[in-house]
């Protein structure tokens, strides 16, 4: 099957984002929204930074498989496994599996945190965005088919070790988290550790993430008690795949429907788009991971926490 990418999307976001505006590009200061849904547990900030601190490491991760050096987690987090896959994200060019999740403990609670890329940009313009069902729950809609060629890769390890995990101690809370690509990774994941997983309420925070899904799917991760969807209100890539994604499929064009999980908190940093390097800081982990820990009590300490995870130093 021939399928060429939709939309010119390097090209629409640099139009829709530099125009000919006559903002002078300062960074807006952060000006957080919750956006709830019905029954939605209320968003949770020192959540949030912590799992944005996981989030760091999993970066961090691949820049120590790259060195060759050991993966560790920083204090209170012990990791318990890693998880390779030879689906590299689009713009990636190795050529061996490389990890893209991880599964760690701290106290009662375990995490399953999947990577982001750190090619952007490269994502965007060799996106296709072609959609297939969503394989692990019946009638549960469609996933994005790049997505869901890499979670299926990882799918059954992931299982395992979280049901493994259960059954060898007493852990009462399971949290699911990543960053950009990611995050639609946590999103595809999460319905699916609540069916085959003891933890039927898995809590999810997403940040930066894609559209994953078509609204029926959509509404199967809204049905979680807990799925918070943070972006940034200069950040380009939530705002894809657009919610009517134009794909030409051998020769004819075909529509795909996307929509975002309903819980989203708006932060705002960054600024207009004239460069790949805007795009890729209003993207960046890290400047998440620090407008979060303005909104803490303590944003001094919440900063050094980062501990130069994926070398992110805020100071």
């Amino acid at each position: 099957m021939h399928v060429r990418r939709a939309l010119l999307l390097l090209p629409f976001l640099f139009l829709a984002a530099c125009g000919d505006s006559d903002d002078d590009g300062g960074a807006p200061l952060p000006t957080p929204t919750a956006v709830m849904g019905e029954e939605e547990d209320a968003f949770d900030v020192d959540l949030a930074v912590e799992l944005g601190r996981l989030c760091l490491e999993s970066y961090q991760m691949l820049t120590d498989f790259e060195n060759g050096t050991e993966f560790t987690l920083p204090a209170p987090f012990t990791l318990q496994m890693q998880f390779l896959t030879p689906e590299h994200y689009p713009g990636e060019t190795e050529s061996s599996e490389v990890p893209i999740a991880f599964v760690a403990t701290s106290g009662d609670a375990i995490y399953v945190v999947f990577r982001g890329t750190k090619t952007i940009s490269e994502w965007i313009s060799d996106a296709t965005f072609t959609q297939v069902p969503y394989a692990p729950v019946s009638g549960g809609g469609k996933s994005e088919t790049g997505f869901s060629e890499i979670y299926a890769n990882i799918r059954d390890g992931i299982i395992e070790e979280v049901n493994a995990l259960a059954q060898s101690s007493t852990y009462t809370d399971l949290f699911v988290t990543g960053h950009s690509l990611g995050a639609a990774l946590a999103t595809l994941a999460a319905p699916d550790l609540a069916r085959a997983t003891r933890f039927t309420s898995p809590v999810l925070y997403n940040f930066a993430s894609p559209r994953s899904g078509d609204p029926v799917f959509a509404a199967l991760v809204d049905e979680l008690p807990t799925s918070w969807r943070i972006a940034n209100t200069w950040d380009e890539v939530p705002k894809l795949p657009p919610a009517v994604a134009v794909v030409f499929v051998d020769g004819k064009s075909e529509l795909f429907f996307y929509e975002h999980i309903d819980s989203e908190y708006s932060v705002t940093f960054g600024g207009p788009i004239r460069s790949v390097e805007d795009l890729e800081n209003n993207h960046a982990m890290c400047n998440y991971y620090i407008t979060l820990c303005d909104q803490t009590a303590d944003p001094a300490t919440c900063k050094q926490m980062a501990g130069g995870g994926d070398g992110c130093n805020p100071g």
